[in-house]
């Protein structure tokens, strides 16, 4: 059997919204460094990525957001991401350290850090969040941990409804989401979607004929996932120019404030 070559090339700007950058304390990881990370978003025509710490997820928040610090000084396509655990951080800490490296983004865990994502936990976080215009990172499928839902989906729906000039976006739904994260996108004007595992027949099609293309937002996962899978996807689903612009780069610059 003869070998399929497929050469793809993006035809607009990416911006990829969902990269884990460094070494986790557990396990190793396929991409560590940020050099490697940026020959691999070279060779996937990815002109920026916003990058976080997994070892800030899944060990230290304070120790992995200053490693990712240390590690992207320079790099001026990779866009530093904070996690916060608001179970655990100080949060004029936090926020001394976001205004002092100009964070534009956080990104919460309640699954992983096991906490509910609801007000009597998170209320200061985001009126402070909502008040400085920093958009919040959601994942609600980080490894699963054994559980169906690590962020409960009435948890989501209440707490972003009572903050609405705070624009969160979903991480990494996957087609196993789709059931609810539809509806909830509709009733959710502050509301986004990150495509890296959303991965069902015509779904990035049906969410933007749903909600609208600027509201959606390429991200590939990298590098637990490769980058290229869902970024063909996505050129691929029927989206006119505009659209496509807006998926691949113009939302996330938007949300981050970055022209």
């Amino acid at each position: 059997m003869s070998k399929v070559k497929l050469n793809f090339t993006p035809s607009v700007p990416v911006f990829d919204a969902n990269v884990a950058l460094g070494r986790r304390h557990d396990k190793a990881v396929s991409v560590e460094s940020p050099h490697d990370t940026k020959l691999e978003m070279e060779r996937a025509g990815i002109d920026h990525a916003l990058v976080y710490s997994p070892h800030a997820a899944s060990y230290d928040s304070g120790e992995g957001n200053q490693m990712l610090l240390d590690s992207v000084n320079g790099s001026g396509n990779l866009i530093p991401q904070f996690v916060c655990n608001p179970a655990f951080d100080d949060i004029d800490q936090v926020v001394i350290g976001l205004k002092n490296n100009n964070i534009l983004s956080v990104r919460m865990f309640p699954g992983l850090h096991n906490y509910p994502f609801t007000s009597w936990v998170v209320e200061s976080w985001l009126d402070w969040l909502s008040e400085a215009g920093i958009p919040l990172w959601l994942p609600i499928t980080y490894e699963q941990l054994g559980s169906a839902y690590p962020v409960e989906p009435r948890d989501i729906y209440e707490t972003v409804s009572a903050w609405p000039d705070l624009k969160v976006v979903l991480v990494e739904a996957t087609y196993h989401d789709a059931s609810w994260v539809f509806p909830l996108l509709k009733a959710l004007p502050n509301l986004y979607l990150e495509l890296s595992r959303f991965v069902l027949t015509d779904g990035i099609a049906s969410i933007i004929n749903l909600i609208g293309a600027e509201r959606v937002l390429f991200g590939s996962r990298f590098p637990e996932s490769a980058i290229s899978p869902q970024l063909y996807s996505i050129h691929h689903c029927g989206l006119d120019s505009n659209s496509l612009k807006a998926v691949c780069s113009g939302n996330i610059k938007s949300l981050l404030g970055i022209n």
